[in-house]
């Protein structure tokens, strides 16, 4: 079948959608990538809005893939809506959910989200909506073979609680930023123990890649987690700052419990790379929907 994917693509391998794309390709989909926040440097936001609908129609595709695609307008997505099978896919914490996304995603056949706490949210607008993770890149999120550079780290910003859960710390806590990629990979197999804390009762992709790459993870827990990982077989969770510190170091002191745990989380996340998420979306549209796809 033939998919027309709205998303966000680069060369620098940090935006999900070039690996979601991949999947889609190697499940056998031919797949049209149209990276709409390019489109619109080039052309503007309103020449953009009328180069795809003409792109969209002239590619007539099975189904179009929209990944969240804050700046397309609504009256766009609505004009693609109705003359196409449509999925609205979502991946942000539920605090970055907007009105116009759960208008745009009310007009879809269906809706994804990889965050278990907006379900509700949008089945209030769609009924059709199903929870799928976003996980990680397999050919990319895997283990590195690197000295150990750290204790403790944490990878990506520290917004919100973080700032204030990692602070006086001991030992010091090693911030990374700017870690994509492969560097992101590297950094997870530099630290003896790896950190998430989760934000507005969801889980980020840092889960899936920290664990990919065959790191310890050490995380605040999240709603519907233990659908997922086992706290102390996996990873391992901790309620608050005390906890935080008395975790860090029982798991620097006792090293062969700490493989044992990053070794079962790099198994047990196998199920969550992009070629999964990919056949999931696909399944969905031709199991859950009864949708018959061209030939």
């Amino acid at each position: 079948m033939k998919i027309f994917f709205v998303a966000v693509f680069d060369e620098e391998g940090k935006s999900t959608n070039n690996s979601q794309s991949r999947g889609f390709k190697a499940a056998g989909h031919e797949v049209y990538q149209y990276s709409f926040r390019d489109r619109a440097r080039l052309i503007g936001d309103a020449n953009r809005d009328l180069e795809i609908r003409d792109v969209v129609t002239e590619q007539d595709p099975d189904l179009v893939v929209f990944s969240k695609c804050a700046e397309l307008s609504v009256d766009t997505i609505k004009f693609i809506c109705q003359r196409y099978k449509t999925c609205y896919w979502y991946m942000d914490p539920l605090t970055s959910l907007r009105e116009d996304y759960l208008v745009k995603a009310a007009e879809c056949s269906y809706v994804v989200t990889a965050v278990l706490n907006t379900v509700e949210h949008f089945k209030k607008v769609n009924n059709n909506t199903f929870l799928v993770y976003e996980g990680f890149d397999h050919t990319i999120d895997r283990p590195s073979e690197v000295e150990k550079q750290f204790d403790v780290s944490f990878i990506g910003s520290l917004h919100s609680s973080r700032k204030e859960m990692l602070m006086n710390i001991q030992p010091g806590i090693a911030h990374i930023t700017g870690a994509y990629g492969q560097d992101h990979a590297r950094a997870v197999s530099a630290s003896r123990i790896n950190l998430n804390i989760s934000t507005s009762g969801g889980a980020s992709d840092r889960v899936f890649k920290v664990l990919a790459a065959g790191g310890f993870l050490l995380t605040t827990d999240w709603e519907g987690r233990e659908k997922l990982f086992k706290d102390k077989e996996h990873l391992v969770v901790f309620s608050d700052k005390k906890d935080l510190q008395d975790k860090i170091q029982y798991y620097l002191a006792n090293q062969d419990e700490r493989k044992l745990i990053a070794q079962a989380g790099l198994k047990e996340v196998q199920n969550y790379n992009r070629d999964q998420w990919a056949c999931e979306i696909i399944r969905i549209f031709e199991e859950e929907l009864n949708h018959e796809t061209k030939s």
